[in-house]
């Protein structure tokens, strides 16, 4: 069950307009747009917007909460499902720890540990073995978790900039779980996005722009 990280919200909406960045100081807090949220839900033709926060728990190690919006968009492409409408939550929870003992603040390689809860809400015209047009209401939850590796960079070479760049890659393991509002017994053409259900390996991949409230 995916739960709304409101506390997260409400801080980054606090902090975004008292915090200030002393870049002498160690890096504490820094709001990030991830650019995988775009891709929105890759299975149904959908772009996304994302937001998160990361925040250093100690020298080295960090937390990390994302949250984004999935939406609908005439767009078709090999992996996506034709769909008339669709709507959607992301969350993705990270915990880093960073590798590289002689950064200050706190940048370079780092390894870490991903959760992503992904729930859509989408329509579809679906034809059943009657050759009758139903609109099918189809509800959708994935859940992945990978470990990956990345670098962080800083925009300048004195890490004085409240900019910074961050590469990511991983794998692990996704779960499904599909549900329609039409029994696809009835369905004439069933496929993985209406039904699918059970566990499937998985690739991670992310860039994400960072900016150091302080």
């Amino acid at each position: 069950m995916i739960q709304a990280p409101i506390g997260t919200a409400i801080l980054f909406l606090f902090l975004s307009v008292n915090a200030q960045v002393n870049s002498g100081q160690i890096r504490n807090l820094t709001v990030k747009l991830p650019l995988s949220s775009l891709a929105g839900d890759i299975y149904a033709e959908s772009m996304g917007v994302g937001i998160g926060i990361e925040k250093m728990l100690k020298p080295r190690f960090s937390f990390a909460q994302e949250i984004g919006y999935i939406f609908h968009i005439n767009n078709t492409s090999m992996l996506s499902e034709d769909v008339e409408s669709l709507n959607g939550l992301k969350f993705t929870t990270e915990i880093r720890k960073y590798l590289n003992r002689k950064e200050i603040p706190e940048s370079g390689f780092f390894a870490s540990m991903e959760l992503k809860n992904i729930l859509t809400r989408s329509v579809q015209e679906s034809w059943t073995t009657e050759n009758t047009k139903v609109e099918n209401d189809i509800t959708r939850y994935r859940g992945l978790l990978t470990a990956n590796l990345g670098v962080l960079f800083y925009w300048d070479q004195y890490k004085k900039s409240r900019i910074t760049l961050e590469l990511l890659a991983g794998g692990g393991l996704g779960f499904i779980n599909a549900g329609s509002s039409v029994d696809t017994e009835y369905l004439g053409i069933q496929s993985d996005y209406n039904s699918a259900k059970g566990f499937y390996p998985w690739l991670n991949f992310d860039l994400k722009i960072g900016y150091i409230l302080k």
